[in-house]
């Protein structure tokens, strides 16, 4: 038996992997009325556009959200992305060395401290970066396509609101 997939909408190919809240069969009790849970079936379903458009590449929403805060604030320090980010240190510097050993960040010294080190794009990060943010865009599209413009800045509005 195979599965038919409506190519006008985005999300087909990724709905099947995050239950609905409205007809579903299962009752989710509590669940419905919880925003962190409406929170977590949507970073599902953007979660899976991300993985849709990275393909086999080996990067992920982290690794992807790493190299754009770098190319928007080089020279920051390992410790301050984890800050930004909410990362662990340790998941910090797996993401810093998976870009460094493909040759898209440098770590580069600070002037006057010796153990402290800048991370910095490379050309080929810049490059990098730029076709990155096409497929980011493209799946954020996706996600928020059955919101009008205005709902979609009232969303990101109301979720900014949450986390700051």
């Amino acid at each position: 038996m195979s599965r038919v997939i409506e190519l006008d909408d985005p999300l087909s190919s990724v709905r099947r992997r995050a239950p609905t809240l409205a007809n579903s069969e299962v009752d989710l009790g509590l669940l419905t009325d919880l925003t962190g849970f409406s929170v977590k079936l949507v970073w599902i379903l953007g979660h899976g556009l991300l993985a849709r458009e990275f393909g086999d590449t080996g990067i992920t929403p982290h690794r992807y959200s790493m190299l754009e805060v770098i190319g928007r604030n080089p020279g920051l320090q390992q410790t301050q992305l984890a800050a930004a980010l909410a990362l662990t240190r340790p998941a910090t510097s797996l993401a810093v060395d998976f870009w460094e050993d493909r040759g898209c960040v440098e770590r580069r010294k600070i002037p006057g401290d010796r153990r402290s080190f800048g991370v910095y794009l490379t050309s080929q990060g810049e490059t990098e970066l730029v076709q990155l943010r096409e497929l980011v865009r493209k799946a954020d599209i996706a996600l928020t396509a059955d919101l009008t413009e205005s709902e979609t800045a009232e969303l990101r509005r109301i979720l900014r609101k949450i986390h700051r």
